[in-house]
């Protein structure tokens, strides 16, 4: 099965002015967005324009949020974020938790987008994705306004896709213009392709693989390691066994030869007593 990522850029709950720091939430939910608005969502005429393909581990990516006529549309607040899943976060975040697999939004976000300060962006509080079981591979994997924006359309984040191939990417974002009973909208998904082609085993199977081969070179290197104390404790005891013998040795020299001369001493003097 393909791995999907979708990158998400979400408009704060309820608006700019009252979380002039950021969005309060990691997901995008049409409901809580539409009670923090009062108001449901509306068609602001945002499209997306995306690049065609991205490289596992490569270069940051394009994303552009345009009005399908051409017209600048002013916005205040986003947040993005970019998560496993062949569909678009804010379908899956409207269903029950107990529907099925990532009901209730994926729970993963990767990637990181750059360039944050220039745009007047930031990356979202941990605590706040941590609440809503979110985890980020990056803290900038997910990203809001640090200050109530003075934006235009057409409006580009730019993305540096993870160093391990996820497959095709779909891009989720939805845009608030302002305040209160202001216009929103959740623009529809869009998809970038992997030059890698579809993800293999999962997006964890390469952090698997790097986590296995580091615990095998560690491995090795602790034997090497223990392999090399050995080898320099035999030495020891061969030079210690060595040094024994040589000393016994000349232990046993000294003895014979003090044995010789008293061997001689006692010739000599019965020699003298006859």
């Amino acid at each position: 099965m393909q791995l999907i990522q979708s990158i998400s850029l979400l408009t704060l709950a309820a608006s700019a002015w009252a979380f002039p720091q950021g969005a309060p939430r990691c997901k995008i939910t049409e409901s809580i967005i539409a009670a923090g608005h009062k108001i449901p969502q509306g068609s602001l005429g945002l499209v997306m324009t995306l690049p065609a393909s991205y490289t596992p581990g490569g270069p940051a990516v394009p994303i552009t949020v345009k009005s399908a006529n051409g017209k600048a549309v002013n916005f205040q607040g986003v947040l993005a974020y970019v998560t496993p899943g062949n569909v678009q976060d804010s379908q899956l975040t409207a269903l029950p938790a107990n529907a099925g697999t990532n009901a209730g939004g994926v729970p993963q976000h990767v990637g990181t987008f750059t360039n944050l300060g220039a745009q007047q962006l930031r990356a979202q509080t941990a605590a706040v994705c941590t609440a809503q079981n979110v985890q980020n591979d990056n803290a900038a994997s997910t990203i809001t306004h640090s200050q109530p924006l003075t934006a235009k359309t057409p409006f580009t984040v730019m993305w540096t896709p993870p160093a391990t191939n996820a497959g095709v990417v779909t891009v989720n974002m939805v845009i608030s213009s302002g305040a209160s009973k202001t216009p929103w909208q959740i623009i529809p998904s869009g998809q970038i392709q992997s030059t890698a082609g579809a993800a293999q085993a999962g997006a964890g199977a390469g952090a698997a693989k790097k986590a296995a081969k580091k615990a095998k070179k560690a491995a090795g290197g602790a034997a090497k390691k223990a392999a090399g104390a050995a080898k320099k404790a035999a030495a020891g005891a061969a030079g210690a066994a060595k040094k024994a013998a040589n000393a016994a040795k000349a232990a046993a020299a000294k003895a014979a030869n003090a044995a010789k001369a008293a061997a001689a001493k006692a010739a000599k003097k019965a020699k003298k007593a006859n």
